[in-house]
């Protein structure tokens, strides 16, 4: 989810397999077309997802995110063999100083699975999904965990090499035997067992058991670590505390954005007006950084060039003041992003030696302009002093806020954050970066008893073809 830094070189497997002109505009332009690119992919607009994504990939090559795009949407495409090209050149970017390296492996293995599903070599695709297990096992990635194991179930059960087989009676179709079916139930527990939200796994594994008649295991479906302790605060997303935790850091900016829109709009679902859910927000990750950290705020808000309400450097306030100062937030103004970023490293310490995240709330692209500065790329500067932009916005993930979208991409994925997206109308956090592998739920077909084999093989299912 995260990067590493630009090179002027665009792969050759991008040239040979692609015409096209690299992206005009800079840093900036290549993530609104990463952005772009996933709401097509979303969408199941291929052609467009592809063409956006080769734009992105051209313009930042070293990005290995767009590498995985491009080869995801390819795969999906049914070019496959350029989607392992992709994969297969981008890895040269894969450094191991970025602290994503292992784990932008293991998406490397997922996405090649992925494009073996797809052209239903299975075999291949089972290959690749265990080198991704293998090292996601290592990482505290339960989602992203169970989404491979469903993959892996479903390439091993229909991995049943070139039995397909025509009846009078029935069109083409695969054999698959009751042991099969139990050997790969595993996989989709193994599944639930990650993450009980797991749509996709769910339907596998209680579809198998069904077939085989065996009671399912009642997995829960949230298992949200922390969020015992959200009774006080009933207008904020359950599962925020699972997706961004801020006790790796030894000092935290809370950078927030108190501009009209915040009250002008609404998350449905708990009819309560943003700046109120923001402030909410605010105070329950503050409740839960550790005591030991140091804490500083600053305010978004005014006009381009106006001074910060809030403006306190890391260890200035007690944790009492801190708290009112939460408390006591009003709206003020528009969203001059850039100006209160580029000055909010100087709420850090001096210390090169501790870790340092920016913690931005907010729901609107910049407004104001500094020169011809390019947020992107005044992002990179930041990961050199050890500061992560940590973001949660209220904006829907959609084509109308592609400039917000791609400012704060590019501002998390530079410094090795995180981006968090509030769903108005389901009060769930989802985060941005993991939208393409969450739209791979591959769910089984439907599965028949058969006995084309005679009365004596009793335990036999077909898939059709």
């Amino acid at each position: 989810m995260r990067n590493i830094l630009l090179l002027l070189i665009i792969p050759a497997a991008i040239l040979l397999t692609t015409s096209f002109r690299p992206t005009v505009g800079g840093k900036k332009e290549a993530y609104r077309n990463y952005y772009v690119g996933t709401f097509y992919f979303q969408e199941g607009q291929l052609g467009s997802a592809v063409r956006s994504f080769r734009r992105a990939y051209a313009a930042v090559p070293d990005e290995y995110n767009f590498a995985l795009a491009l080869a995801l949407a390819l795969g999906r495409d049914g070019q496959v063999d350029q989607a392992l090209s992709v994969l297969q050149e981008g890895a040269i970017y894969l450094g191991p100083n970025d602290p994503d390296h292992l784990k932008k492996i293991a998406l490397r293995h997922f996405v090649s699975g992925m494009a073996h599903c797809y052209s239903e070599n299975y075999d291949q695709a089972i290959s690749s999904l265990k080198s991704a297990i293998s090292l996601l096992e290592s990482m505290k990635e339960p989602k992203l965990l169970s989404i491979v194991y469903n993959t892996l179930g479903y390439a091993a059960l229909l991995d049943q090499g070139n039995n397909a087989h025509k009846s009078k009676d029935r069109p083409e179709h695969i054999h698959i035997h009751r042991r099969d079916m139990e050997r790969n139930l595993d996989h989709f527990a193994a599944a639930l067992q990650q993450d009980g939200s797991n749509e996709a796994a769910r339907y596998n594994y209680e579809m198998l058991c069904d077939s085989l008649d065996i009671t399912p295991v009642d997995y829960p479906r949230t298992a949200a670590a922390g969020s015992g302790d959200l009774a006080n605060y009933g207008n904020i997303p359950a599962n925020i505390y699972t997706l961004l935790d801020f006790t790796p850091y030894d000092e935290v900016v809370f950078l927030l954005d108190i501009s009209g829109s915040m009250v002008m709009e609404k998350v449905t679902c708990v009819d309560e007006d943003r700046f109120r859910v923001m402030k909410e927000t605010a105070m329950y990750m503050f409740q839960k950084i550790p005591e030991e950290k140091a804490l500083g705020i600053g305010t978004i808000g005014g006009d381009c060039g106006t001074v910060p309400r809030l403006w306190h450097p890391v260890g200035a306030l007690s944790r009492k003041d801190f708290r009112y100062a939460l408390d006591f937030l009003v709206p003020d103004g528009t969203t001059p992003l850039l100006n209160i970023l580029m000055d909010s490293p100087d709420l850090f310490s001096d210390n090169p030696e501790t870790s340092k995240s920016i913690f931005l709330v907010s729901d609107g692209a910049n407004i104001c302009k500094i020169g011809n500065t390019d947020i992107c790329e005044w992002a990179d500067n930041l990961a050199n002093r050890q500061i992560s932009i940590n973001i949660l916005t209220f904006l829907n993930a959609d084509l109308s806020n592609t400039n917000a979208f791609a400012e704060y991409t590019c501002l998390a994925q530079n410094t090795f954050g995180e981006l968090i997206y509030i769903d108005a109308n389901r009060c769930n956090a989802r985060p941005f970066a993991f939208n393409l592998v969450e739209q791979c739920p591959l769910f089984l077909p439907k599965l028949e008893k058969l006995n084309c084999l005679g009365p004596a093989v009793k335990n036999l299912w077909g898939v059709y073809k």
